[in-house]
Order: structure tokens, then C-alpha cells, then sequence
């Protein structure tokens, strides 16, 4: 059984050793490629080889090439610290040719019955069945930050670097926001709800095991079976004894059969200024059972592009570096989620 959470997943890249990937960017209309490395989980900061203003003032390709693989790497700093959780639970559709609104229709499921055939009879055709959910649409998504006047004189590049890891570590969060979200708040109705089936005086893990049972059982009464179970951490002790079974007072209870996958979602907090953004994630005591997949669909028509032009005089700006990203999802809830109370 895979476990998916922040912690867990930056220990897996720890354990993976060397990891050498290559990342893209774009200069006046020409992609670019630089050099990513992380080694036992750490990703080295690539330094400054000049003065961020000589860099700025001397404004040749090669220089501004430099500059934003620098800028580059220092996202992709950032994103690391914030983890994708939701790859389990969603299959990717990248494709720039990707329409801003779109049906559903890769969000289809087939029916095909072999029967004997008697001569003479009409073949019995098939039938493509889609999924029921939101018509999706690409969304762009954008954030920038300004290099001022003072950054360059005083080369306070420091503050550049924490800049950028900053937009890296607010991608993250948003990709997990809009892709978890949609399961977290759906209005639920009663066929797609698991009630806590505790008994008074049993462990919590016994009264999860039996919800996660019934809940099992209402899935696959409506033929949509999960085997991805959505949670808060703070329930993470319960949720897995449950899953894998354990013996309680002389009574075995058996593993939960068919869930492979535990992803762990509590949020996330980002403060910009003196402003707090919050990424509600799932409330302790709430789970949810997920077949995933055929009803989830990560959108990518363009993946975060970094670019860069001209700053604002009247405000002592040098330059602006804006991200941006054209991505949507599509999530057919209803069809494929179980919603769980677990107290």
C-alpha cells in the first residue's frame, strides 16, 4: 500500500539518490533547457556568477539566458518543498492544442458484449458511456514579482532568490489545491455518504474498519468501486491499522481489500505581504473513497513559463518576472467518490 503525503513523499525523493532532469524556459520565443540535480532529496542553489545588476544592465542573450536559468532553478527550489499529491487520483492530458472550454469526451467509459450469433441477426453494438461532471476549462493562472531598484544597487539578491523559490512553493500548493478541492467540497448526496459505524466502547480503528466496510460495500452496489482512500494526517494511525487489518479482543479483522493507495491532504498556508492565503484541505474525521482515474483528469495545455520584461520607472522598478500557466481539471465526483465520516 503506497502512502502519499508531503513528508512522505520528500523522504522518497531522499531515498532516490542522484536525479538529473533537465527544465525548460523560454527566451525571446526560443525554449531553453537547464540543468536540475537533486541528491538525496536536497536541491543545490545555484549561485549568482555576477552582481544582479551588472547581469541586468549588461542585457545580452547570454546574460539574460544565465539569468533566467538562474530564476528557473530557483522555482523548481520551491516546488520541491511542496510536493504533487494528487497524481494517484488524476490522469494527465497534456496537449497545447487544448480549447479553453471543453466537453468531457475523454471522460468515457465503453460497454462491449460478445454474444452468439444466430444467422441472420443484427450484431449487437457497443456504447460509449461519459462520465457526468463539470464541462472543463482552461484557467490561467498567473503571479509576478518586481526586482526594484534597490535589489540591483545594493545587489540584495538574496531577496531575488526567496522570490523566486517563493513562486515555485505557490504553484505547488495551487496544483494540489485545484485538483483536490473539487472531491473535499462536493454537496454529497446521501447514496455517495458512509456514516461513522462505531459501537459504543470499541477502538476507533474498529469503527473505522467497519465504515470503510459499509462504505466498500455502497461503492460497489453503485459500480464504483475506489481503491484510493483521501484523508487528513491527523486520523493517519486509525486509517492505516484499519486498512491493513489487525486482531482486536480475539476477533481478526481482515485488510480492506482493494485499497492500494492512502493520500493525505491538510491544506496549505501562504503568506504574501501581510496577507494569508489558505488551501482548506480535508477536516480530521472526514475520508474519502476515490476510483480514480477514468473520472480524473489533470489538464495541461501549458505548463508554469517564466518571462520577464521591462520594469516600472515611476515606481523604481528594474525589471518584472511574471509566471504564468494555462491548466484546468475535470472531476466527475458524483460517479466516482464515497464520502466517509470517521467519528
Amino acid at each position: 500500500m503506497r502512502i502519499i503525503s508531503l513528508e512522505t513523499e520528500k523522504e522518497n525523493r531522499r531515498r532516490q539518490g542522484t536525479i538529473e532532469t533537465k527544465v525548460p524556459f523560454v527566451l525571446d520565443g526560443q525554449r531553453h533547457y537547464v540543468e536540475k540535480k537533486i541528491v538525496n532529496g536536497e536541491m543545490g542553489l545555484r549561485k549568482w556568477k555576477r552582481p544582479i545588476g551588472e547581469m541586468l544592465s549588461l542585457a545580452s542573450e547570454a546574460v539574460f539566458k544565465e539569468l533566467l536559468g538562474k530564476i528557473t532553478l530557483d522555482v523548481e527550489m520551491g516546488r520541491e518543498k511542496v510536493p504533487l499529491l494528487y497524481g494517484a487520483i488524476y490522469d494527465q492530458i497534456s496537449d497545447p492544442n487544448l480549447p479553453e472550454l471543453l466537453d468531457p469526451k475523454w471522460a468515457l467509459s465503453g460497454a462491449v458484449i460478445f454474444a452468439e450469433h444466430m444467422e441472420g441477426q443484427e450484431v449487437k453494438f457497443g456504447s460509449l458511456k461519459a462520465e457526468q461532471g463539470p464541462t472543463a476549462r482552461i484557467v490561467t493562472y498567473s503571479a509576478g514579482f518586481e526586482y526594484t531598484k534597490q535589489m540591483i544597487k545594493f545587489n540584495r539578491s538574496f531577496e531575488i532568490d526567496i522570490l523566486n523559490k517563493a513562486m515555485g512553493e505557490g504553484y505547488n500548493a495551487l496544483l494540489n489545491h485545484i485538483h483536490l478541492f473539487p472531491i473535499i467540497s462536493f454537496a454529497y448526496k446521501p447514496a455517495n455518504k458512509t456514516e461513522y459505524q462505531g459501537k459504543d466502547g470499541e477502538e476507533r480503528w474498529v469503527s473505522i474498519w467497519r465504515t470503510f466496510t459499509e462504505a466498500k460495500k455502497a461503492a460497489g452496489t453503485a459500480k464504483r468501486q475506489g481503491s484510493v482512500i483521501l484523508a487528513n494526517s491527523a486520523d493517519a494511525t486509525d486509517i492505516e491499522m484499519a486498512v491493513r487489518g489487525f486482531t482486536s479482543d480475539g476477533t481478526t479483522y481482515a485488510p480492506i481489500a482493494g485499497i492500494d493507495t492512502i493520500v493525505y491532504y491538510d491544506g496549505y498556508e501562504l503568506t504574501v505581504g501581510k496577507k494569508q492565503h489558505t488551501y482548506e484541505g480535508v477536516k480530521p474525521g472526514e475520508a474519502f473513497l476515490i476510483r480514480p482515474k477514468r473520472g480524473f483528469k489533470e489538464l495541461v495545455k501549458e505548463d508554469l513559463q517564466i518571462e520577464t520584461n521591462q520594469g516600472d520607472l515611476t515606481r523604481l522598478v528594474e525589471k518584472q518576472m511574471v509566471g504564468f500557466a494555462f491548466r484546468g481539471s475535470f472531476a466527475a465526483v458524483e460517479e466516482n467518490v464515497q464520502k466517509m465520516a470517521l467519528k
